[in-house]
């Protein structure tokens, strides 16, 4: 009895043991979109896992997206957005973890990936200061 009770609790401490990461067999493909009015940047990352060799991982990808509209000078092509695709880990509902930086961290958040874009939303205001975020489901 009180060996189940132990394995209970471990389970229930330690969420990442309760339930197994998922992998998807071909991967999910979205568009990260700024619709500020300023460069962003940022990184995509999934959770922790534990490779082969027993070392803890995470997929991390980094971002900068020109301001809304831009587009490249001689190429004609918005540079206001990007695609990413992740087959996993994700985190439960098949979300990823956007960080947005500036010299720190300044916004993050999870958002699942199978909805369409990812939208990077922002405000400069009149003092030069400004707000931004991401619209997280």
């Amino acid at each position: 009895m009180k060996r189940l009770l132990l394995i209970t609790v471990a389970i229930v401490l330690s969420p990442h043991l309760a339930h197994a990461q998922e992998i998807t067999a071909s991967p999910i493909c979205f568009n990260l979109v700024n619709e500020a009015p300023y460069k962003v940047y940022g990184d995509l990352s999934t959770p922790y896992y534990t490779n082969d060799e027993g070392d803890k991982r995470r997929n991390v990808s980094t971002f900068r997206l020109e301001a809304a509209g831009t587009r490249h000078p001689t190429e004609d092509y918005l540079q206001d957005r990007a695609e990413f695709c992740a087959r996993g880990p994700f985190y439960p509902g098949r979300q990823l973890e956007i960080t947005l930086r500036a010299l720190f961290p300044i916004f993050n958040c999870k958002t699942s990936i199978e909805f369409g874009d990812v939208i990077i939303k922002g405000t400069l205001n009149e003092d030069g200061t400004s707000k931004t975020w991401v619209e997280c489901l």
